[in-house]
């Protein structure tokens, strides 16, 4: 047996290295907790005179294979750790769709959808019943909810929980309440009305719909949008501003409209709660005009009553439906859901007054480009079930439904002969009018007016976010509006320069 003797240079070795580190030529030891966490560990040669040479390296690679897996245990816990909770502790500055709170980096995503999905005040979009599913919260970011299967024309209100819709709800019905206190306006049958409507009133103008008509009001849900709508911080007041040029007290048609104007739009409105909530107060019905009441006779009142009768006291400026689609709703049902909408409101007007007429400008659906929302639908509404294939864009649904929408609206004229009726159109005209129908209004073809723009940089400057427009997209869609009105009322009046 050979034995390892040992003398005092060999016992002063760890002298010698510490020497060596401030000797010229040494490199210089680096000190790093996390490299040494991951260097192998070694040990040095035992100096003891007692073991054995082939004994003592045994020990010691056993020894150093054991603290090395001690190590790696170690080093690979740390790493689970991160895993599982430093990196959803991370995430969590997030909202869902990417919108900062923390501060700490971001997630890889576009940003306009990053600003789509964000988590704020806009929602509607919404919840779509106590007992039903939701949908995605228009423009809010809120996780897409299937409503596919709900009646869209049966009325069905928000759940109790969605507190910010019931609060614009009733605001609403508080403000058609406090426009339904305002006196007639007395009339009488020897009142003249000269061709230049120089003492003829315009009916009040009543604005219903989802996000994109409380937008005129330059809120979501009664609070300014957050940074998903990508509005610029002074855009609420700007669109404001714009609605009272075009249809406020001082505009062309507000210095002589019976009444103001009301805004009635909840943003994530379906046609079902939209029904319900015309049903629950927000729909206007006091009379506007009356008959005077000067002491004549019977015969004469009846005159003068007949008179207050001929004038069209409201009209309804409807755009409804895009919730639908965007809640999974397939093309057909959303169709019935539209029509339900406008033969409630004819229904509830010749249930008040059977003899006065009534007006509808309704609006077909305004083009939406927010493709990544149509994607998010699959599952449950894919384009392809079976392979779970997404669809690409909501424009087909869309154009599928204004397709049918002449048709329903024809309808509504058969049944309804008493009332005036308008579609807005996107299709594209020359001078936004159809020369053959001239005679009988029926179609205002809108096209740019409306958003029909081929340019995706065009279209980016009117509607940032591919769904909702800004003051410039308002601006321009105001003008369509505008040729609605001056149809219904048989071209006596001139709103556009």
């Amino acid at each position: 047996m050979t034995t390892l003797i040992t003398s005092d240079n060999n016992n002063n070795n760890d002298g010698d290295e510490d020497n060596q580190s401030t000797t010229p030529n040494a490199r210089p030891r680096r000190r790093r907790k996390f490299s040494l966490l991951l260097s192998p560990i070694s040990l040095p040669p035992s100096s003891s005179s007692h073991l054995d040479e082939n004994n003592s390296k045994g020990c010691w690679k056993t020894s150093v294979m054991f603290l090395n897996t001690i190590k790696s245990a170690v080093v690979f816990g740390i790493i689970v750790v991160v895993l599982l909770v430093v990196l959803p502790l991370w995430l969590s500055f997030y909202d869902y769709g990417g919108e900062r709170r923390g501060g700490i980096g971001k997630i890889a995503k576009s940003e306009l959808e990053r600003k789509f999905d964000s988590k704020a005040s806009d929602v509607v979009e919404s919840d779509s019943g106590d007992d039903q599913a939701g949908v995605e919260v228009e423009g809010s970011g809120r996780p897409f909810e299937y409503i596919g299967d709900i009646d869209p024309t049966k009325p069905l209100p928000w759940p109790k929980k969605e507190a910010d819709w019931w609060a614009l709800h009733e605001l609403l019905a508080k403000r058609v309440a406090e426009s339904d206190s305002l006196p007639p306006i007395s009339i009488s049958n020897n009142e003249p009305r000269d061709k230049n409507n120089d003492n003829l009133y315009f009916p009040q103008l009543i604005f219903y719909g989802d996000s994109i008509t409380e937008g005129w009001n330059g809120t979501s849900f009664g609070n300014i949008p957050g940074e998903h709508r990508m509005w610029s911080p002074n855009e609420p007041a700007l669109i404001r501003q714009i609605f009272d040029k075009h249809f406020g007290q001082s505009s062309v048609w507000g210095r002589k409209a019976a009444r103001p104007p009301l805004v009635l739009g909840i943003s994530g409105s379906k046609t079902y709660d939209f029904i319900w909530r015309i049903e629950n107060g927000e729909f206007p019905v006091s009379r506007i005009f009356d008959a005077k009441d000067d002491g004549s006779a019977t015969a004469a009142e009846s005159e003068t009553e007949t008179a207050a009768n001929q004038y069209l006291e409201r009209i309804f400026i409807i755009l409804m439906g895009t919730n639908n689609l965007g809640g999974g709703m397939l093309p057909e049902p959303t169709i019935r859901g539209m029509d339900a909408v406008g033969r409630t409101i004819l229904q509830k007007l010749r249930d008040r007054n059977a003899s006065q007429p009534a007006a509808i400008l309704f609006s077909e659906l305004l083009p939406r480009r927010d493709d990544f929302r149509a994607r998010k639908m699959c599952p449950p509404r894919c384009k392809n079930e079976k392979t779970l294939e997404p669809f690409s864009s909501f424009m087909p649904a869309i154009e599928k439904v204004n397709r049918a929408l002449p048709g329903v609206l024809d309808g509504w004229r058969r049944d309804y002969p008493e009332s005036k009726i308008v579609l807005l159109s996107s299709k594209e005209v020359e001078n936004g009018i159809d020369d053959s129908k001239s005679h009988d209004m029926k179609t205002i073809f809108c096209g740019r007016e409306m958003f029909a723009m081929e340019r995706q940089e065009e279209f980016d400057l009117h509607m940032p976010d591919h769904l909702h427009p800004n003051a410039k997209g308002y601006d321009l869609w105001a003008r369509c509006i505008k040729r609605g009105l001056e149809a219904i009322m048989d071209g006596n009046v001139q709103l556009l320069s």
